[in-house]
């Protein structure tokens, strides 16, 4: 596999391990005027929007470290788009989803944490 279709694969796991654990997977690989959104889920009247971030290798530091600043902050300016252009009210958050896709290994290892965030992509409290 090359690194879209790992990432691909790594997006459909996360989207799976979310069904899982009751939330519902709205869209995938939005793409907006300020940026991409990889997952929008809903669960329990919050709006999630959900970075992925996949490596196939364990030694060169977990995934979601890669959700830097700048990141951070085209994913809140995504994200108020998509609420603004859908109409969306109400509570929403941000989680990463920090996939080790492992040579030789059938499934992924997921781990998925909420990422506190202000509107400028510091970290939040």
């Amino acid at each position: 596999m090359d690194a879209r279709e790992i990432g691909r694969a790594a997006e459909a796991a996360v989207a799976r391990w979310l069904e899982l654990r009751g939330f519902d997977v709205l869209e995938r690989n939005v793409r907006l005027q300020r940026g991409e959104l990889d997952l929008v889920a809903h669960r329990s009247g919050v709006t999630w929007f959900v970075e992925s971030k996949c490596r196939s290798r364990s030694d060169v530091g977990p995934p979601h470290r890669a959700a830097d600043r700048r990141k951070r902050t085209a994913l809140f300016a995504a994200a108020m788009e998509y609420r603004h252009r859908r109409r969306l009210v109400g509570d929403f958050g941000f989680l990463v989803a920090s996939v080790v896709w492992a040579s030789g290994h059938p499934e992924p290892i997921i781990e998925v944490s909420r990422l506190p965030m202000t509107p400028h992509g510091r970290p939040g409290t």
